[in-house]
């Protein structure tokens, strides 16, 4: 990893010695960021929410999720709180907020480029077209957008991060940044392909291998911490052709999340995603869409799903009686989507 030492945080607060790095990041789809304006913009604050995101999944890996409240006590001492109510100062005192050690700096903030999205041929007859069924809210029309210039395929900026090296949880700090170049997605529909990034530039931390836990141990939390794996391995699938286009991966995937959607009935299917407030709660979908570069042939682009399951939230009614059984169904189809292998992690 390219990275500098330094005495304290610049606010001498001396927080010790602190690692320095910078990558580049590069949206592979389009990325719906949005300011207060609903202007596409690079900003800062999703990046922020990207790094706790998968810094609490580098965590888990190496300890019981179930203990989930010092999580998030270590969470907010790195990353910055305004809720613990155990945290004290250097002098003993106790403190209701704290300022993040960590530094992350996006250059340049720059408002998106995106005018339109390109013309996709429709996911079946009658049917909306891929971009519109992956990103509805976002996306109005097959090409027409709802947000002013969302961020552009190709487009990129520096990233660049510092944070203290001996700070408590500061050692998952490298294997949050390999997670989000190989799974991270940012922005509005980015569990559905859209806002793929990656990350380059020398010392780029790699991925040795997923963070895995059997999927059914993954139900008993509320929170999705880890991939889940069954007895054949991760709940990783990608699409077996590969692309030289973003937007013919979007036209591979857009069928499959609508046949996942057709092929369990509707009481299954508000188990798996009910993205709005309803049933006692909001439950995002935990099968995740990613376009990504191929490994061999960094030119082409393909299409990777993978399960992070999580327990539905506390008072959400269900209308099955076992999830588990909804998601082996849902797996055993993916398992046979001739479009599909296992694999990809």
């Amino acid at each position: 990893m390219r990275a500098e030492n330094a005495k304290n945080d610049g606010n001498g607060r001396g927080e010790g010695r602190m690692v320095k790095v910078s990558y580049r990041v590069t949206f592979d789809t389009p990325a719906f960021l949005g300011n207060a304006e609903q202007s596409g913009q690079w900003r800062t604050p999703p990046f922020k929410h990207l790094l706790r995101e998968w810094w609490r999944v580098a965590w888990a890996e190496r300890n019981d999720p179930r203990d989930w409240r010092r999580m998030r006590e270590m969470e907010g001492k790195l990353f910055g709180h305004a809720w613990l109510e155990n945290d004290h100062d250097s002098e003993g005192g106790a403190v209701s907020a704290r300022r993040s050690p960590v530094r992350l700096r996006l250059t340049p903030w720059k408002a998106g480029g995106l005018t339109g999205l390109p013309k996709t041929r429709p996911v079946a007859t009658k049917a909306p077209a891929s971009g519109l069924y992956l990103g509805y809210g976002p996306v109005r029309g097959a090409t027409k957008l709802k947000m002013r210039h969302p961020v552009n395929e190709g487009e990129s900026a520096q990233l660049q991060l510092a944070w203290p090296k001996m700070h408590a949880g500061a050692e998952y700090m490298e294997r949050m940044l390999a997670l989000i170049h190989a799974f991270g997605t940012l922005g509005g529909r980015s569990r559905n392909g859209w806002g793929s990034l990656a990350l380059s530039g020398d010392g780029l931390p790699v991925l040795e291998g997923a963070p895995l836990r059997d999927w059914r141990d993954c139900l008993r939390e509320e929170w999705s911490h880890a991939i889940g794996a069954d007895d054949r391995g991760a709940l990783v699938w990608r699409t077996q052709k590969l692309r030289t286009e973003w937007k013919s991966v979007i036209e591979d995937l857009g069928p499959i999340r609508k046949q996942v959607n057709g092929w369990v009935s509707r009481k299954e299917r508000e188990m798996i995603n009910q993205p709005v407030g309803g049933r006692g709660g909001r439950l995002p979908n935990t099968l995740r869409f990613k376009v990504r570069h191929d490994e061999k042939d960094p030119e082409k682009l393909y299409g990777l799903i993978f399960h992070m399951p999580c327990k539905p939230p506390e008072g959400f009614r269900l209308n099955v009686n076992s999830p588990v059984q909804v998601w082996q169904k849902v797996h055993g189809l993916l398992d046979g989507h001739e479009g599909l292998k296992r694999g990809g992690v």
